[in-house]
């Protein structure tokens, strides 16, 4: 079996080579245009001088949380086919979970340690993904807001929703260090459909 380390390593060539389309989830597969990367780090330089200039000016926007070393910006589940994955993107998110009455799905849970711009709709680089399996003193905590539709398990680096009643919910998950929350992610939209 392919370890979690090892695909997400694979997965860096595919996320370098194209840029997924606005607004559309990852798993509708990536589109065609190829990604500008010199531009692309232009920018983003230019939007870390530009937010070290503003929160010198005293700014109240968000920060990245960073505890001992350890920066949290952003959560991506990926499923067990490689290639389906679903992010968030500061309020939001870009992708949706779905799973069978009865059924289970299953999803690989990767952190990034940057937040894009608002207007970058792209997966954060996969070189600045990270899992909490190197991080022991930190763990995750899946809030299901309709717990009577489905059930969320498993570790701090892969989970298992759970399919009850047919219907449709939200889910978030907060990143602690003990008790001390480090992250907490917007919700995240699922629909539990009849078994195919």
């Amino acid at each position: 079996m392919t370890s979690l380390r090892d695909r997400l390593l694979s997965l860096s060539g595919l996320f370098t080579q194209f840029r997924s389309p606005s607004r559309q989830p990852l798993g509708a597969g990536p589109s065609p245009v190829p990604r500008n990367r010199s531009a692309g780090r232009v920018g983003m330089a230019a939007a870390a001088a530009l937010s070290l200039a503003v929160g010198g000016c005293g700014s109240d926007g968000p920060t990245e949380p960073t505890v001992d070393g350890l920066s949290v910006a952003e959560i991506i589940l990926g499923e067990v086919d490689g290639v389906t994955f679903h992010y968030s993107h500061r309020d939001h998110w870009h992708g949706s979970l779905v799973v069978d009455r009865g059924g289970t799905s299953d999803y690989d849970i990767f952190f990034s340690e940057i937040q894009l711009p608002a207007d970058d709709h792209d997966v954060p680089p996969v070189e600045r993904w990270f899992t909490l399996a190197d991080h022991p003193d930190y763990s995750i905590r899946v809030v299901v807001e309709d717990e009577s539709l489905a059930e969320w398990t498993g570790t701090s680096i892969q989970g298992r929703l759970h399919g009850r009643v047919e219907g449709a919910s939200r889910l978030s998950f907060v990143v602690l260090r003990g008790p001390t929350t480090v992250f907490e992610s917007p919700p995240l939209n699922f629909r539990v459909r009849a078994p195919r």
